[in-house]
């Protein structure tokens, strides 16, 4: 009889042990689900919320803008967004902008993204001016010059001869130095002709105009590097004898 009330007594206490124990073990094993949730949590808000960069508009930007012009300009401002807020194909670095254009028009405030920008043609005459530039095509029968050596790109000194025509005596000197040459007429293609394409000043293309269509043109290729200050002389019959 006591042995079994013993037995009794000592399952019951079995039981009720096994049942805190299994208490126990789940609000332990609640207290190491929430902690993992609470980490991941605090990760994906902390990933939402991290600072990215990104380049934002400081102006209007037309579509056809060249990439590089709105790189080497106040176009543009780097900033830092939450990752949330950022758009997909966000541009963080400029020089991703280099040989692209606007694709679209660009509005203040508004993120760079790769769809904003398409590949173009590095090449191209309105991609090398900006600002108060413009580009001049002069007809390559007013102009000597070695043009089988000239490459767009290089810069050269422009001599003009005047007199000669109005029968009086004929004088060379110089007309503009260091002017960009943007095309030469292998380049330029059908549309080009024989043409060849410079970058001028807006107030200079008055002159440029008019000594292309009035004096004889001449045009000296200057180093890629290095080059000196040309010397402003004028040659005349003189000048050459003495």
């Amino acid at each position: 009889m006591s042995n079994t009330l013993t037995s009794k007594v000592s399952g019951r206490m079995s039981s009720r042990g096994w049942a805190i124990a299994l208490g126990i073990g789940a609000i332990v094993l609640a207290a190491i689900l929430l902690v993992v949730y609470l980490d991941r949590y605090r990760a994906r808000v902390g990933g939402e919320n991290a600072p990215t960069p990104v380049l934002v508009a400081k102006q209007y930007i037309p579509a056809g803008t060249p990439g590089t012009l709105v790189a080497s300009g106040p176009m543009y401002a780097p900033t830092t967004l939450p990752r949330k807020e950022v758009e997909v194909g966000a541009i963080a670095d400029p020089q991703y902008l280099s040989g692209r254009a606007a694709s679209a028009e660009i509005f203040p405030g508004q993120q760079f993204t790769a769809t904003d920008f398409a590949t173009t043609d590095t090449a191209s005459v309105d991609s090398q001016i900006t600002g108060e530039q413009r580009a001049l095509s002069i007809s390559i029968d007013n102009v000597h010059g070695s043009l089988s050596q000239l490459q767009a790109g290089d810069s050269i000194d422009l001599y003009v001869a005047l007199g000669a025509r109005a029968g009086g005596q004929s004088i060379v000197k110089l007309f503009r130095p260091n002017v960009k040459v943007l095309a030469v007429p292998s380049q330029t293609g059908p549309s080009g002709g024989s043409n060849l394409v410079l970058r001028v000043d807006t107030k200079d293309a008055a002159d440029f105009a008019y000594a292309a269509d009035n004096t004889q043109m001449y045009f000296v290729i200057r180093p890629v590097v290095g080059a000196k200050p040309t010397v402003k002389e004028t040659a005349t019959i003189t000048s050459v004898l003495r």
